[in-house]
């Protein structure tokens, strides 16, 4: 079975250690997180940026960078 795609209500309370909407938006204001608010006025958070924000989700695979030291002939 495959995890909900955001953090339950208990996850979330669990998380910012606060029940109320407003307390858990502060928390995670604070924290630099990103989230969204819902129709219900809560605040919702993906399941895998939570993860990955808690230092416990798949690490992204490396992008293509391109070399800046060949254009400045280094």
């Amino acid at each position: 079975m495959e995890s909900p795609l955001f953090l339950s209500t208990d996850e979330l309370e669990t998380l910012t250690g606060f029940k109320t909407p407003a307390r858990q938006v502060g928390w995670l204001r604070t924290k630099g997180w990103r989230f969204e608010i819902n129709g219900n006025r809560r605040p919702i958070v993906a399941r895998k940026y939570a993860e990955k924000m808690l230092g416990c989700g798949v690490p992204e695979e490396r992008g293509y960078r391109p070399n800046f030291g060949a254009l400045q002939g280094a």
